[in-house]
């Protein structure tokens, strides 16, 4: 059952000016815009992209590519041909290089600019996807809340890197899986799938959801009696032409199928380790470990990644107790913060606050999840699979805060739901401790 409400227009004439700057979604993408560009200029964030120790592996290809290089050297060691990150992004960082200057300020103003784009244009989304399955009041305040979302401006505004992009490429996706239901159209199947292609290429970790949403518009097509096989495989195949290219080039460098990217052995050996405590050991991941890095030199980077793959399994065979345990505290960190402890700080006040407010949201979502249970509203599925299967790899390897952004959007759209639903859920609580009168009774 769909919920439903009133939609009245944003734009009717006789509303006030800050009533319809309130619920147009283009202001929520002027001022989240806005406010990004101020935090480039007042953090100097644009500042941090430098050639000197970076162990930021985007920038480094996109380094390497801009030289000339090929997609390689991921550190600040000569370690060959990668596949360490899927290939866009870095390839997006060797554009401005080439442009603007190898780490200039430009490039990183430009490559900043990008991020801060897409994180703005995310706001128009997440207004289009909570109006459609909720309401209008969902939608106004989850696009402004994401304007202002501090980690969306964090990551936006002051990283290099394809978080922002991912954000706005799976909420796209979302927005366009419930826009498409019931739609049998080679043309936008064959759109879906080089979109999803795209996002695969950003952020291989977003293909999680990609099973759920497909076999949603296909269940919705058998339902309505239409045409299910072509577009489903029409589209499967237009997938795999879109990543064709980048595979071939692994096999071709590698000289052994690589899928998209190839670091998951560093990931699951980073997180499952004799000093394992439920994150990133360091000593383990090759972008913090000298002596991992002089192991590149002199091996393919599969070679060294299916190493640490046998000794993290190896690891986890031997400690199966453990790994239980480590997978429990991942999951509890996916979703309230990763203690500060993992990078060897002092936990701090404000760091204190930063998990709390992560926790905050996590349970707002929580909540808003139950109501949308409750009441049935249509495209609960896509919901339901997003949060239950995109964080299973992070369970297993290590969890950040930037992991979980890709997902963020529409966390906060359940948030708001169930903030707004608290009216509704106090009335109904009240009416039932309220004593009932009999019908006799005067």
């Amino acid at each position: 059952m769909e919920l439903t409400t009133s939609k009245p227009s944003i734009h009717a004439p006789n509303r006030p000016t800050t009533h319809r700057i309130l619920y147009s979604p283009v202001w929520m993408v002027v001022i989240a815009l806005a406010v990004r560009v101020l935090y480039i200029f007042i953090s100097g964030s644009y500042r941090d992209i430098n050639p000197i120790g970076s162990v930021n592996e985007m920038v480094r290809l996109g380094y390497s590519l801009a030289i000339g290089n090929g997609f390689s050297n991921p550190y600040v060691v000569h370690t060959g041909p990668s596949a360490w990150t899927p290939p866009l992004y870095p390839w997006l960082i060797s554009l401005a290089f080439r442009a603007f200057g190898v780490y200039s300020n430009t490039a990183g103003i430009v490559l900043l600019l990008f991020s801060s784009i897409c994180a703005a244009l995310t706001c128009w989304v997440v207004y289009r996807i909570a109006r459609r399955v909720f309401n209008e009041t969902v939608a106004v305040w989850s696009g402004w809340v994401w304007a202002l979302f501090p980690y969306s401006i964090h990551f936006s505004a002051g990283l290099v890197w394809e978080t922002s992009l991912s954000a706005f490429l799976l909420s796209v996706l979302f927005l366009l899986t419930l826009d498409m239901e019931g739609n049998d159209s080679l043309l936008w199947w064959c759109g879906y799938a080089v979109l999803w292609g795209i996002a695969a290429l950003t952020n291989t970790a977003l293909t999680a959801f990609l099973p759920f949403s497909g076999c949603w518009l296909a269940y919705h097509l058998y339902r309505r009696g239409k045409p299910m096989v072509a577009p489903v495989l029409l589209s499967a195949v237009v997938f795999w032409v879109v990543l064709t290219p980048w595979l071939v080039r692994n096999y071709q460098v590698f000289g052994q199928p690589v899928f998209i990217r190839d670091n998951f052995g560093n990931e699951l050996r980073s997180g499952n380790n004799p000093l394992a405590e439920g994150w990133g050991v360091p000593d383990y991941h090759v972008g913090s470990n000298p002596s991992l890095l002089v192991l590149f030199t002199g091996r393919s980077e599969p070679a060294i990644n299916a190493e640490q793959a046998r000794e993290a399994k190896a690891w986890i065979a031997q400690h199966p107790a453990a790994f239980l345990v480590l997978c429990w505290r991942r999951f509890i960190y996916f979703w309230a913060g990763v203690p500060v402890t993992w990078r060897g700080a002092a936990r701090t006040g404000v760091e204190q606050a930063k998990n709390w407010f992560f926790l905050a949201l996590s349970l707002l979502a929580l909540g808003g999840l139950w109501v949308a249970v409750v009441r049935r509203v249509h495209g609960l599925f896509l919901f339901v699979t997003l949060v239950l299967f995109y964080p299973l790899i992070y369970y297993i390897t290590f969890p950040t805060a930037r992991y979980r952004h890709p997902i963020e959007p529409e966390l906060i759209i359940l948030a708001v739901l169930f903030v707004s639903s608290w009216p509704a859920l106090a009335r109904q609580m009240t009416g039932l401790f309220r004593p009932h009168k009999s019908p006799n009774s005067q």
